[in-house]
C-alpha cells in the first residue's frame, strides 16, 4: 500500500479513478478499505478519489493525540503532498466533522463538500438515546470480531445484516487484518465529544450537500437539518431505508446523489497526482 509521511506520522492512502479529484474521509474507527468495494466502483467512474487512513487506523502511523483539528491538517498535508491544490470533500461520520474543520480552516483546498451522516458536535446536535450509548459502552469490553458484529446493529439496518452477510464478512476480514487498536479507539471517541463546529458553520463558503440515512440510529436524521439551517445555501439529501452506514446499504443511490452534486460544482483539474 502507498504510504507517504504527513507531519509527523506516516499516512496510508490510495489514488484511483479518473475525474475531478474527490478526497474522501472515514469516521471512527475505520479504514482506507472501510468505505466498501460496490459504493468505490461507483465513485472511482466519475473521480478521481484519494481515500486514506486517519492517523491511528489502517497502515497509518499512531499519533500521541488524537484530535478533529489534527485529523484536518493530516488531510489538509496529505493533499499538498499529492499535489493536490484543490478538491471535492467527502467525509462520513466523524469524517464528516473533519471534513467541516478541513473546510473552515483551508477553505482554498475545498471545492465541494459532501457531509455525510455528521453532526457539528455534542453540544448542539440531536443525540442519540442513552441506552444506545450504554451499549456502545458496553461494546468496547468484547472480543474484536464480536465488537464489529455489535457495532454493525448500530450502523446498518436488521434487513442489510440479515442480506448483506457475505460483504460485511468482507469488512470483516479487513478490519481484523489491521484492528484498530484500543488507544485509538478512546483518542477518536474523546476527540468526537470535543468537537464543536455549530457557530463557525456559517462561515463555510463551499457548495455543500449534506447526506444522511433516515433510519441512522448513531447519528439521528434529524442532525442533517441542524447542519442545514447553519450552513447557507446547502442542500439535503436522504437516503430512505438506510442506517448510519448508509453508502453500504444503497451504494448506487448514494453515489448517484453524490455525483449529480458534485457536477454542478466547478471542478478544479489541475495537480492530478498518478493514480497509485
Amino acid at each position: 500500500m502507498p504510504i507517504t509521511k504527513v507531519g509527523e506520522i506516516n499516512v496510508e492512502y490510495y489514488v484511483e479513478g479518473n475525474g475531478p479529484p474527490l478526497l474522501m474521509i472515514m469516521g471512527f474507527a475505520g479504514q482506507a478499505a472501510s468505505w466498501g468495494e460496490p459504493f468505490l466502483s461507483e465513485m472511482r467512474k466519475r473521480f478521481t478519489v484519494i481515500r486514506f487512513s486517519n492517523r491511528g487506523t489502517g497502515q497509518s502511523g499512531a499519533a500521541a493525540a488524537i484530535t478533529v483539528p489534527l485529523m484536518a491538517e493530516d488531510a489538509a498535508g496529505l493533499m499538498r503532498e499529492l499535489g493536490i491544490e484543490k478538491a471535492h470533500v467527502f467525509g462520513i461520520s466523524m469524517g464528516g466533522m473533519i471534513a467541516q474543520e478541513l473546510v473552515l480552516n483551508h477553505p482554498a483546498q475545498v471545492q465541494g463538500l459532501v457531509l455525510g451522516c455528521t453532526n457539528c458536535g455534542p453540544a448542539h446536535s440531536v443525540q442519540v438515546p442513552a441506552e444506545l450509548m450504554s451499549k456502545f459502552g458496553a461494546m468496547m469490553n468484547l472480543p474484536v470480531e464480536e465488537r464489529i458484529r455489535q457495532f454493525w446493529q448500530m450502523t446498518v439496518t436488521t434487513e442489510f445484516v440479515e442480506r448483506a452477510q457475505e460483504f460485511l464478512d468482507g469488512i470483516m476480514a479487513m478490519a481484523l487484518a489491521t484492528p484498530t487498536p484500543w488507544q485509538t479507539f478512546g483518542l477518536q471517541f474523546a476527540a468526537i465529544q470535543a468537537f464543536d463546529s455549530y457557530e463557525r458553520l456559517p462561515q463555510v463558503q463551499a457548495p455543500t450537500l449534506i447526506i444522511h440515512g433516515n433510519r441512522d440510529a448513531l447519528v439521528p436524521v434529524e442532525n442533517a437539518d441542524v447542519l442545514q439551517q447553519r450552513i447557507g445555501g446547502a442542500r439535503v439529501r436522504i437516503i430512505e431505508g438506510a442506517g448510519h452506514c448508509f453508502f453500504w446499504e444503497k451504494p448506487e443511490e448514494s453515489a448517484q446523489a453524490i455525483v449529480e452534486f458534485l457536477a454542478q460544482v466547478p471542478a478544479y483539474r489541475t495537480g492530478r497526482p498518478a493514480p497509485a
